[in-house]
């Protein structure tokens, strides 16, 4: 509703069903691409909690995404064709502390939109997904996103992240190898082994 119109707001179909559910609209598959991708960008960023200052909202922001969500949002990733609305469906996954969403993100890897391929291996790291770590080396070869790659599975810790990163750090630019065998010492410390050289 325009601020200074007299005419009542519509019933929108960009709303839930009813209060305090999470689920799409029955209609969802056939709304304009801008409603769901508004719809969906307002269940991204519902958060299980408030906090009490706006830096401790920032801090935790990663963290306090709202698990009733995570349903709408895998239909959304999977299913809806739009690209900006799989964005926001991984963004709002990834912010939810819940190992329920690692199946969904695993998915996301195969994107070809970088910002919704970067959101789901940020979050399969700092979820430590071991499961994913396979998914992962195989992307250690994508330009685009292979530092991303790498600090994910050197934040999950998985002995068998050891191995495809040790070869993706023995080829390429100087600058990236260097780079890559700093991950690699950084997991053979965490895994307790000596660090190569």
């Amino acid at each position: 509703m325009r601020v200074g119109s007299d005419k009542q707001p519509e019933a929108s179909s960009t709303q839930p069903e009813r209060a305090g559910s999470f689920a799409l609209p029955r209609d969802f598959g056939t709304l304009p691409p801008k409603h769901r991708r508004e719809l969906i960008w307002t269940l991204a960023r519902t958060r299980s909690r408030e906090r009490e200052s706006a830096a401790e909202a920032i801090r935790h922001a990663s963290e306090d995404g709202e698990p009733a969500v995570i349903p709408a949002l895998t239909v959304a990733l999977e299913v809806d064709p739009d690209t900006l609305v799989k964005r926001h469906a991984a963004y709002g996954l990834a912010c939810i502390s819940d190992q329920a969403v690692i199946p969904p993100l695993r998915g996301a890897l195969s994107s070809a939109d970088r910002a919704t391929k970067g959101h789901a291996i940020v979050a399969l790291g700092r979820l430590r997904a071991h499961e994913a770590v396979p998914d992962l080396a195989r992307l250690l070869d994508d330009r685009y996103a292979r530092m991303l790659v790498a600090d994910a599975l050197v934040e999950i810790g998985d002995e068998g992240a050891l191995a495809p990163l040790s070869r993706a750090a023995a080829r390429g630019s100087p600058l990236r190898r260097h780079r890559l065998r700093k991950r690699v010492s950084t997991l053979e410390t965490a895994l307790g082994e000596r660090p190569s050289r």
